[in-house]
């Protein structure tokens, strides 16, 4: 048997290599399997010969879908019968021998523990199925790479809390064996005891035992249960061990209506009723039924309602001799023909893992390693698929998020779900969703009245506590006072129940209409740009707008009015710091408050109690107070302006005046709010009982009439409406803060004692200096009136409102048609503004394009003006220059940084003047090194060489004109390399974009200065080609092969001239005298007088000559020389 085990591994680990999918694939994904295979109690359950093949049911899948094209699967299988030891070597040799992608298993708790830290160290996805419930494995930061398709222990245990919890039982027995090679029910009690633990002291258990169901100590165990619950868990392997547990709990009397027995189902199958579990071959299948009556069960939801369960179990017996597997009769030893129980979780284990893959590949670039990325196929395992052993759901830590059903035999010995348990994707959050009406017609019908069993018995666990009846205790009273006391009791609960439940509806029906809680209030978000933050500023620019000369306990109205959102409405909270007893008075006040609607009124909202402090809640007005439009000064407030605005205060007035308020009392321009139609609404009202404890600031004594100063009245009355109305006027008027108290030399204080000592020529606003034509005198007489000492002499607020409107003599009172007209004039007179303002804007971009252009070339620029990347772009053949001041160290040594500075200014100035007569770019500068090229990013044929050297030349001859002012006796020098060849160019970076050259040409041209020779123009031999035969015109000479770094030996020459310039102008590689080219005279065609190395003014030599003199040794042929000298001696006479 042994040898056939080993064969049979063999032949499956070299013809699993198939693929369902394209053979031409760039991807293959190998999968190692660790699956039971021998263990006969494994086998119904996991087994090989029983679920392998659920495997090919997952890739047809994946395959149907359109998943994973282009992937190629192969199966590495290990059979390993749940032991931890075996499981860790095993998988170790899957990681490191077998480089699989992915491991799938192993089915049990034990082995899955250990496997999980070892694939968490090679970030090897471990996916797991099966009989892995411990609540362990979904601890994110020990198993960083572990999912499981298989609901844990832990979500049983706290859908067992939710339903004690329901049912009001806090006291349970948990009973559970140790059967069974996977070890379930060890796990569960563990699990069950935390997640009791986390409820705190809402539930215990109050009794736990390990359980073996035909040992001896069963009756203690009973009688223990008994003694000290009604509400029992019991955890145990098979159907079997539960009806003979059943039938003990029966025999010991143990199945009453007080008990109930909770059995957590773990099997991953759904019992279609109970009669597998209460029949038998004994003949008590009476006794069990009855028993079971007494039991619910708590199961997960695992029958896939889709078409992925039509024939699952034949097609998973009926795919396994087909591949990977191919298992043949004798290899599935599978005498039933039915599926192993766990089969759908491994088949939904592999399509999760395809789900995951392709999620991952659309992410990650590397796709040969992402295959076996462990946390990133984690992150993409979250989600939800309907699958074969349900509706899978995985949350963030990889494990099955499940919805449970509590289950028991209904009135037609049926199977019926009675609840369902939800569960949150997080932090498993569980919901109790009862599928019932009436608990008593549904899952306690077969209980004594239908009654749901209590955690305790009345009479107690042992029923020794049942307390002794009235009629017990005073038998012999009971004949006379039973029918009186029955009356009486009766009368008096109807009486009072009467009474009670008509006064609470009546003070609810009342006091809802204006009470609100603090807890309904929600402040807003200050944060910078926030709505939060600038109602904020608006509702405090009416506190703080005032003068900064009034006192510091002004400064605190700012912390008595708080910016809050009631049912999604910004509302304004006013601070109460009296926090009296409210009375009936009060209560009436604040529903007449909270009914009392006008256009010119703000909206009193509610009153908040249950606040550390009092708040009244108004409505908010955007535009905040008219003390903040007074003290802004950004609005033309004229004549018609005022008008309507005193014609609003005034109709407030008149409805408060007339209301059961009978005034405002605190009538000020900072609760003379403005909404965004520019209407006012008088705010801060009423509240008569709680205003009468708070005494006036000294802010609002500035609006307050003078006998109310001397009667210290806090509440208020008509007349002194009419007062603090004209001194609103004056502010309106003078466009000024009350009294202009920034403007007048006496403080607050003083003007309020003034004011409240009245006299014959009392203390008033002064309206003289701001009368003008544009508002009507009567105006000014009304204000008057309005603030007289006396305030039997001032008019009656109908009167004012009468002659305000005799005073708008019949024209339109629209306040926002009058706004809207004056916006048109703003516009009109913006309009020039604006033409003027878009000239200059065009002149500036001018003078910034210039400066940009001189920066980057123009295309270049245009692209990034307008946001457009530029793109690298390759030019065939350019002409790039070098150059460096020789013994520029030295001359900085002797100057001080200024000098320096100025110094190169002036040196590169003259460059740049003569760069502009080229077809040259100027690509940078750096410290005394100057770079430019030609031929791009303009394209200019073959001149791009020959721009380059008319350049080079022009540079050294204006050494001549370059002076050093601080050191008289030196004079600058240049070393000049030039190559030909390609480059690429491209911008580089974003912040200071720079325009950059790249390629082994640039390299070239700067070896060319660095191994060039003071004074000497160095050319490559392809700059060299290009000036002589392609170009023509210029007098080179070799310098012979020369070692440059990096390039090794190379040909190179020096740039002497041109043809058309005379031997003056010529530069040399020698210095001569003067003399000795006079008095030169010829012997052979190897030698030749070396041409003066300074330039001095040239005239130009006919062209119509060779462009070149031919070289030995450094210098020109005698023959050459003798031809070209005559020929420019002819030209100069």
């Amino acid at each position: 048997m042994r040898l056939l085990d080993l064969a049979l591994l063999f032949f499956i680990c070299f013809q699993n290599t198939r693929s369902q999918y394209d053979k031409q694939a760039d991807i293959f994904v190998k999968i190692g399997m660790l699956i039971p295979r021998t263990s006969p109690e494994l086998i119904p359950l996991v087994g090989y010969g029983r679920t392998a093949s659920a495997v090919t049911l997952a890739m047809d899948r994946l395959s149907e879908e359109g998943l994973l094209p282009g992937v190629n699967f192969t199966f590495e299988v290990t059979f390993e019968e749940c032991n931890e030891h075996t499981a860790v070597g095993y998988a170790i040799d899957l990681i490191l021998n077998k480089k699989v992608d992915l491991i799938v298993g192993p089915p049990c708790n034990a082995p899955a523990l250990d496997v999980g830290i070892i694939a968490g160290f090679y970030d090897m996805p471990l996916w797991l199925w099966g009989m892995t419930t411990s609540a362990e494995l979904s601890n994110l930061p020990r198993y960083p790479t572990l999912a499981t398709v298989t609901v844990n222990s832990y979500a049983y245990g706290i859908a067992i809390c939710a339903i004690m919890e329901q049912y009001e039982w806090s006291q349970v027995s948990l009973l559970y064996t140790k059967a069974g090679v996977e070890q379930r029910c060890v796990y569960f009690a563990t699990d069950l005891e935390n997640a009791i633990n986390s409820r705190g002291d809402k539930i215990d258990v109050i009794y736990r035992s390990e359980i073996n169901i035909r040992s001896g100590n069963m009756k203690a165990i009973m009688g223990s249960v008994r003694s000290k619950s009604r509400v029992v868990v019991v955890c145990l392997s098979t159907a079997s061990e539960k009806r003979e547990f059943m039938l003990l709990a029966h025999d010991y009397g143990m199945t009453s209506d007080e008990y109930v027995y909770i059995f957590p189902e773990m099997d991953d199958r759904r019992e279609k009723d109970l009669s597998s579990m209460w029949k038998g071959n004994d003949g008590r299948d009476d006794e069990a039924f009855l028993a079971f009556k007494t039991v619910l069960l708590l199961d997960n939801e695992n029958e896939a309602k889709n078409k992925f369960m039509a024939n699952f179990s034949q097609a998973i017996v009926g795919k396994m001799d087909e591949w990977p597997f191919y298992c043949n009769s004798t290899c599935q030893d599978n005498p039933t023909g039915e599926a192993g129980r766990y089969a759908g979780h491994l088949a939904d284990s592999l399509y999760l893992y395809g789900l995951a893959l392709n999620r991952t590949l659309s992410q990650i670039k590397d796709r040969k390693n992402a295959t076996r990325s462990g946390a990133a196929l984690l992150t993409n395992a979250v989600g939800s698929f309907d699958g074969y052993s349900g509706h899978v759901i995985i949350g963030d830590n990889g494990t099955r998020v499940p919805v449970f059903y509590l289950l028991g035999l209904n009135s037609s010995q049926l199977l019926q779900s009675f609840a369902r348990i939800e569960m949150t994707e997080s932090d498993f959050v569980s919901k109790f969703v009862p599928l019932y009406s009436s608990e008593t017609n549904s899952i306690w019908y077969n209980r004594a009245g239908g009654k749901r069993p209590l955690n305790k018995p009345v009479c107690g666990f042992e029923g020794n506590d049942c307390p002794k009846t009235f009629a017990e205790t005073y038998l012999k009273f009971i004949i006379i006072a039973v029918v009186l006391a029955v009356v009486i009791v009766l009368l008096t609960i109807v009486g009072i129940y009467i009474f009670v439940k008509t006064r609470i509806a009546e003070q609810e029906r009342l006091n809802q209409m204006w009470q609100i809680s603090i807890h309904n209030l929600r402040e807003p978000d200050y944060s910078k740009g926030s709505d939060g933050a600038r109602s904020q500023r608006s509702l405090q620019s009416g506190i703080y707008s005032v003068s900064d000369r009034f006192s510091l306990a002004d400064r605190s109205l700012g912390e008595k009015y708080t910016f809050y959102y009631y049912n999604s409405d910004r509302v304004v909270g006013e601070k109460h710091r009296s926090r009296i007893q409210l009375v009936k008075d009060d209560f009436y006040e604040f529903r007449q408050m909270r009914q009392l609607d006008n256009d010119n009124l703000n909206k009193f909202m509610g009153f908040v109690q249950d606040a550390p402090e009092y708040i009244s809640v108004w409505r908010y007005c955007s535009r905040g107070s008219l003390q903040d439009v007074i003290a802004k000064g950004s609005m033309t407030i004229d004549a018609f302006f005022i008008y309507s605005l005193l014609k609003d205060i005034c109709n407030g007035l008149v409805v408060l005046h007339n209301s059961f308020l009978t005034c405002h009392g605190r009538l000020t321009s900072s609760n003379c709010l403005i909404d965004d139609r520019w209407q006012v609404k008088l705010s801060n009202y009423g509240l008569k009982g709680i205003r009468s404890m708070e005494p006036r600031t000294e802010n609002e004594l500035l609006w307050t009439a003078p006998e109310i100063i001397r009667d210290n009245d806090h509440v208020g009355t008509k007349a002194g409406d009419v007062y603090s109305f004209a001194i609103i006027c004056s502010e309106l008027i003078t466009k000024t803060s009350a009294w202009d108290i920034e403007n007048r030399k006496e403080r607050a204080e003083e003007i309020i004692y003034m004011v409240k000592k009245g006299g014959l020529t009392p203390l008033r606003p002064d309206l003289k200096q701001m009368q003008n034509q544009d508002i009507n005198p009567a105006m000014f007489r009304l204000v008057t009136d309005c603030w007289d000492e006396g305030a039997h002499h001032r008019p009656k607020i109908e009167t004012v409102r009468s002659l305000l409107r005799g005073m708008n003599q019949g024209k339109s009172t629209n306040l926002m048609d009058h706004v809207f007209n004056m916006l048109e004039q703003y516009a009109s007179s913006l309009e020039e503004e604006v033409n003027e303002r878009t000239k200059e804007l065009i002149d500036e971009k001018k003078k910034s394009d210039i400066l940009l252009y001189r920066m980057l070339p123009r295309q270049v620029a245009d692209k990034l003006k307008v946001g457009q990347s530029v793109e690298p772009e390759a030019f065939d053949c350019v002409t790039i220059f070098f150059s460096d001041v020789v013994s520029f160290t030295v001359l900085a040594s002797k100057s001080t940084p200024l000098q320096v500075v100025n110094l190169l200014n002036e040196l590169y100035t003259t460059f740049d003047g003569i760069i502009d007569t080229f077809d040259v770019y100027k690509v940078e500068t750096i410290g005394d090194g100057y770079l430019c090229v030609s031929g791009l990013p303009h394209r200019n044929g073959n001149e791009h060489c020959a721009q380059i050297a008319k350049m080079a030349l022009g540079f050294m001859r204006s050494l001549s004109s370059v002076r050093v002012p601080h050191l008289p006796n030196e004079r600058i020098n240049l070393r000049i390399g030039i190559h030909t060849g390609g480059c690429i160019t491209g911008v580089v970076g974003l912040t200071m974009p720079r325009y950059c050259l790249f390629g082994d040409t640039v390299n070239t041209a700067s070896r060319m200065e660095s191994n060039g020779k003071p004074g000497q123009i160095h050319l490559s031999d392809d700059a060299n080609h290009f000036l002589t035969k392609v170009v023509g015109g210029f007098i080179t000479e070799p310098r012979g092969e020369v070692m440059i770094k990096g390039k090794g030996m190379m040909e190179t020459h020096w740039l002497l001239g041109t043809v058309h310039d005379p031997p003056s102008q010529l530069l040399t590689t020698d210095i001569v005298s003067k003399k000795a080219e006079n008095d030169y005279k010829p012997k052979s065609d190897d030698m030749m007088l070396a041409l003066p190395a300074v330039a001095r003014p040239v005239r130009r030599l006919s062209a119509s000559k060779p462009s070149s003199i031919a070289m030995v040794d450094g210098k020109p042929t005698s023959s050459m020389y003798v031809e070209w000298k005559k020929t420019y001696n002819k030209k100069n006479k």
